[in-house]
């Protein structure tokens, strides 16, 4: 579980690095995993939601509780106890589904994506005390996420600190202006994960992605949520409609059923 220490770095920072959210025969398994789920992806055998940088270039896979993607390691290893002993003590016993995609990198070229906040779109016209409701740093947490690296990874960019505070101009810039987005941004820092370390961070915090086409990322980005039954249904995410497929609850392990049960009575499909 976290220790003080590493709540209070969470809560000011916006992220910790942890080195125990996965134990080394996982840790192994879900690397082949991943190669193979890259490869299958690359060559399209399988192709349930990918984001692509290019014909056959993938930079991020989902999908992997389908049983087409033919890996059960993924959803095992979010219900095994080197997580639980993170999740748990912060989220409680009644879980609501989390989610694991890969993060890699295309072998064509450089990639990246912008920087951003996730569930906060910053805007021009906020006021300093509009922007600090919507991030509301002190609320309870509500979920978890983290990514897990397994092989070494950099590529996760954030601005420490910017979930608790008003953006500055030039931050502003960077998350409303395409072609700035991708500019170097004061205090900018790249996290360091060693294969087998994972950050776990808050998604308001302004961050980027950057992949270099030369140095393989094998990252898994990983997420449980709070259950609670005041919950209020809304559209489901594209990125998530191949969870609603018929064959994906009968696939998962027993004990991940409730929680997707909870997750799909949320889900207005039109």
């Amino acid at each position: 579980m976290f220790t003080d220490k590493q709540l209070d770095h969470y809560r000011t920072e916006g992220f910790v690095i942890v080195d125990d959210v996965v134990d080394p025969d996982m840790l192994a398994r879900l690397l082949e995993a991943a190669k193979r789920v890259k490869q299958k992806v690359r060559v399209g055998e399988v192709d349930i939601y990918t984001h692509w940088a290019g014909p056959g270039e993938p930079w991020a896979i989902r999908g992997l509780f389908a049983p087409e993607i033919g890996e059960p390691d993924f959803a095992d290893y979010l219900l095994t106890d080197p997580v639980m002993k993170y999740v748990q003590p912060i989220l409680g016993d009644e879980l609501r589904l989390g989610g694991v995609l890969i993060f890699t990198n295309p072998y064509d070229d450089d990639y990246g994506f912008g920087w951003h906040r996730d569930s906060v779109r910053t805007k021009a016209e906020m006021g300093e005390e509009e922007e600090l409701e919507l991030l509301n740093p002190d609320a309870p947490m509500n979920g978890l996420r983290w990514h897990l690296a397994l092989v070494d990874d950099a590529c996760l960019m954030v601005v420490p600190g910017s979930h608790r505070r008003y953006r500055t101009p030039h931050e502003l810039q960077c998350l409303t202006e395409a072609e700035v987005r991708n500019e170097d941004i004061s205090g900018q820092y790249a996290i360091p994960l060693k294969a087998g370390q994972a950050a776990f961070w808050n998604g308001k915090i302004i961050h980027r992605g950057v992949m270099k086409k030369d140095v393989e990322r094998l990252t898994l980005s990983c997420s449980w949520s709070k259950h609670s039954e005041e919950g209020t249904p809304k559209d489901v995410d594209p990125r998530l409609r191949w969870l609603l497929a018929n064959n994906v609850r009968d696939a998962l392990p027993e004990e991940m059923q409730v929680p997707y049960d909870r997750w799909r009575a949320l889900q207005v499909d039109y």
